[in-house]
């Protein structure tokens, strides 16, 4: 599946290289939704901390083949792909062990007043507003999609325990 997503997007892309490239297009090789997780060394996908992936500028899928985690070899999508060619990105964390890259990443959290989930599968979820640190301490704080008008465009979603 994740090869034929690509393959559509590469497609799609070569066709709108043969005509005008515009904010439009390029809105239209948006994947919609994306779902990542994040690490307790604040990698996503296989972007780790300090790797020369992490300064990659055209590729949008990257092979790594020093991964610091096993597998040692891995293909992920580069940050470039996810900040301009992803619409929403959501990311889930959990864990007392995630705490440390929620703490680094976010800067001026504040809970937002009276505003609490009220599902019953959600009971005593909270929602906060939260500025991200600039610069990004870790790769999972360097995906910010960008062209997207929507506040919804990077939802984090984390437990109790990673933001105590």
């Amino acid at each position: 599946y994740q090869e034929n997503v690509v393959k559509y997007l590469l497609e799609k892309k070569k066709k709108s290289a043969t005509t005008t490239t515009t904010a439009d297009n390029d809105n239209d090789v948006k994947i919609d939704c994306v779902l990542l997780g994040f690490g307790p060394d604040g990698h996503t996908c296989s972007l780790f901390p300090n790797h020369k992936l992490l300064s990659e500028k055209t590729r949008w899928v990257s092979s790594i083949d020093d991964s610091p985690k096993p597998p040692s070899s891995r293909i992920t999508l580069t940050l470039p792909f996810l900040n301009r060619y992803c619409r929403q990105i959501i990311f889930c964390g959990a864990s007392a062990s995630k705490r440390p890259i929620v703490h680094a990443i976010f800067s001026n959290v504040e809970e937002v007043y009276n505003n609490k989930v009220e599902h019953d599968d959600a009971l005593g979820a909270k929602v906060a507003s939260v500025e991200l640190s600039n610069p990004a301490p870790y790769p999972c704080g360097m995906v910010r999609p960008q062209g997207c008008d929507d506040d919804d465009s990077l939802i984090w979603l984390v437990d109790e325990d990673a933001c105590r």
